[in-house]
């Protein structure tokens, strides 16, 4: 998968760059994007639970490198084989904070973004919501969940939306079998979480409603006052479209686009999705 990656960045004239830095018990991976000639901003990117640092965000990294601003891309506390940490509710609330100095460390000021998909934007919104976050230029939140919806029908209108052409093209990024996401105990050696106290394929699911309760997003979206993108589909069953359009009610200023079809695991990747941010951020 990275292999992909870094062979893309080497033929744009960019390039990536892998950091390790202590965080929650252990250690987290950073990876710095690097677009070719001076970059003009910074983005810091929060991935989803489940996944890792770049995954399902190749798509998302391409546009934003062509326009010249740096990424910033994580494993969030439990997450990536490459990092030891575990994820706890009580602290993770900082995570973002800390890739925020690892990613500003060392190199020249940038304005900052934040970019967050699922609950990436989720602890997006919560960062925003709190002091010491008024230098954040824009943000971007990609069907950011205020509380989860599980079960059957949830997993099979999540299955239905995978086989659509934007997955399909995502082969491009993954190869076949990278495509296919994490589900349960499905492919956890390649996207582990690691959670104390949860035991089965599907134990990370209390953490993160867990940690949704504790953010109370409702109350926190009141407080942002920085300009932010929210991205939504109605073809999500996790994350349904009417937490997208309350907080785009409670969040001052704010931007919403609805989306039709894509599921959840698949707006980060939506043509419509790619555009809309990168010309978010540009104009940003």
């Amino acid at each position: 998968m990275t292999a992909r990656l870094e062979a893309w960045l080497a033929a744009s004239g960019a390039r990536l760059e892998t950091v390790g830095y202590p965080r929650a018990g252990g250690r987290a991976r950073g990876c710095r994007l690097v677009p070719a000639g001076a970059a003009r901003g910074r983005v810091l990117l929060a991935h989803g639970a489940g996944n890792d640092a770049l995954y399902p965000l190749h798509a998302l990294c391409k546009p934003l490198l062509r326009a010249g601003l740096e990424v910033f891309a994580f494993d969030q506390d439990g997450h990536g084989r490459e990092s030891t940490t575990v994820f706890d509710v009580a602290r993770i609330e900082d995570s973002l904070a800390d890739a925020a100095e690892r990613a500003e460390a060392g190199g020249p000021p940038l304005p900052l973004h934040l970019l967050g998909h699922s609950l990436g934007g989720s602890l997006v919104l919560h960062a925003l919501s709190r002091p010491g976050w008024e230098r954040v230029v824009s943000a971007v939140v990609l069907s950011a969940p205020v509380r989860l919806r599980v079960g059957v029908r949830a997993a099979l209108g999540e299955l239905r939306g995978f086989f659509g052409r934007a997955t399909l093209r995502q082969r491009e990024h993954y190869g076949v079998w990278g495509v296919v996401p994490a589900v349960g105990p499905l492919k956890r050696r390649e996207y582990p979480f690691r959670v104390e106290g949860a035991g089965g394929g599907f134990g990370y699911v209390a953490g993160v409603t867990a940690l949704l309760e504790r953010l109370r997003l409702e109350e926190a979206a009141e407080r942002i006052r920085t300009p932010v993108l929210l991205v939504y589909s109605r073809g999500d069953r996790i994350v349904p479209a009417e937490q997208g359009e309350l907080l785009a009610r409670r969040i001052p200023g704010a931007r919403l686009e609805m989306l039709e079809r894509p599921s959840h695991w698949s707006v980060p990747f939506e043509p419509r999705t790619v555009a809309r941010v990168a010309e978010w951020l540009e104009a940003s």
